[in-house]
């Protein structure tokens, strides 16, 4: 039986149009599109730390890192990977998009702290309040989005961006209010509901009551506070009538997740889209790292290359393809001791790797690099180039060029430059 996901991607992606939604008793609705020059977003977070040296760090010819004895140094275009007869989905990933990825080899995060290093990583700051990248990006095109920053797992800091992010719960919070399942969720008796007209009233209501409460604030943050609850008010209309248009259940799985990303991208709905690979702290590898960590690189990597995949084959807003307008970013908090541990495992390490895919990137490239101490070098961000006398490869610089792949200005968040020798 087709399920009502597979209802709608069809009549979405098929060129089912509003008259054939109508009769089909669905409601009928124009979203925003993005606008032209609004670059999309996925970012992938792996949650726990991996370990790069397992894919991206092809660090063989030192002696201070601990490679795999099973592994071997692969290329592909440009690009140099740890190629294991375990992950196939790594090479099969590299032999099909390397024209189009960069990676950031030696990432630097200053610290070891799970908490420190994912606020440093989504960030660039430790100070809890800052908002993180792709509130940032979704935050400056808000009004345009019914929700702008799309959070399906990972972290997410939206510091005095709340309004432009919203989670969709670990147990599908989000789409039992909006099927009204989360009615029957209390042990407090609820009555019935309102029926369609009068709730209309009294959404109209809210929103002039909100906007007469923000003409009449007496300070800049009531202002602020005012106008963020009644833009709130709007997202909330539309977002009652995406009941019918989208379906929020993601779930653990990548491509469950990736699913409803591109559903939220094509449709408008979303900027960004922040996903999960594994498990919460599933890549914390203390003990048996290769043993722990190489089905969690394989199921990351084959889960990659079905989100491009669906990417190349759902419709964009401002382009053919979602693929022709979104860059999809896959990082972690933090990387892994060089050396094993006396339980095979790895530690926490500050210097880690970050893989972009997408539209606007020079691609086929490493960026920056380890030295024999493990520790990255720095880099040119003019250029990208290896240099002594540049600036270091850190978790900002990254954020920097992100920011700026979504003509934000990188300044109003963190004051170091953008790698521009990677934006195309």
């Amino acid at each position: 039986m087709l399920n009502r996901r597979e209802f709608l991607r069809n009549g979405a992606h098929l060129g089912v149009g509003g008259a054939a939604l109508a009769a089909a008793g669905l409601p009928a609705r124009s979203f925003a599109a993005t606008p032209a020059s609004g670059r999309k977003f996925i970012f992938v977070f792996a949650q726990g730390g991996w370990d790069p040296t397992r894919v991206f760090a092809t660090e063989y010819a030192n002696s201070a890192v601990a490679m795999e004895p099973d592994g071997a140094l692969a290329t592909v275009g440009n690009l140099s990977f740890v190629d294991h007869p375990s992950r196939p989905s790594v090479r099969t990933f590299f032999e099909a998009n390397h024209a189009d990825t960069v990676v950031f080899n030696g990432v630097m995060v200053r610290s070891i702290a799970h908490e420190i290093c994912t606020m440093i990583a989504m960030t660039g700051t430790t100070s809890g309040v800052s908002p993180d990248w792709p509130a940032a990006i979704a935050g400056a095109d808000r009004e345009a989005f019914t929700l702008p920053h799309l959070v399906l797992g990972g972290p997410s800091f939206p510091g005095s961006l709340g309004v432009a992010v919203a989670r969709t719960g670990a147990s599908g919070q989000l789409e039992a209010l909006l099927s009204r399942r989360a009615l029957t969720w209390t042990d407090t008796p609820v009555g019935g509901t309102m029926k369609a007209p009068s709730e209309k009233v009294v959404d109209r209501w809210m929103a002039r009551r909100a906007a007469a409460r923000a003409d009449a604030s007496r300070s800049a943050l009531e202002r602020s506070l005012t106008q963020d609850y009644a833009a709130s008010l709007a997202h909330l209309e539309d977002l009652k009538d995406l009941a019918w248009s989208i379906d929020f259940t993601a779930g653990a799985d990548l491509d469950a997740q990736a699913q409803v990303a591109a559903d939220a991208l094509s449709m408008g709905v979303s900027r960004c889209v922040t996903l999960n690979a594994g498990t919460p702290g599933a890549w914390d590898t203390h003990t048996q790292n290769d043993a722990l960590q190489s089905p969690l690189w394989e199921s990351t990597f084959a889960g990659l290359g079905q989100l491009i995949e669906r990417l190349r084959q759902t419709p964009g807003t401002s382009a053919a393809t979602l693929a022709e307008e979104t860059v999809v970013v896959l990082l972690s908090e933090m990387g892994r001791t060089p050396a094993l541990n006396g339980f095979t495992g790895k530690d926490h390490w500050p210097f880690t790797s970050v893989l972009l895919w997408g539209d606007g990137l020079v691609g086929d490239r490493v960026i920056g690099g380890f030295d024999p101490n493990y520790y990255g070098f720095n880099i040119d961000p003019a250029s990208g180039d290896v240099s002594d006398g540049g600036e270091v490869l850190s978790a900002e610089a990254v954020g920097a060029t992100l920011l700026a792949l979504a003509d934000v200005d990188p300044a109003e968040y963190v004051d170091v430059d953008p790698i521009m020798g990677v934006v195309a």
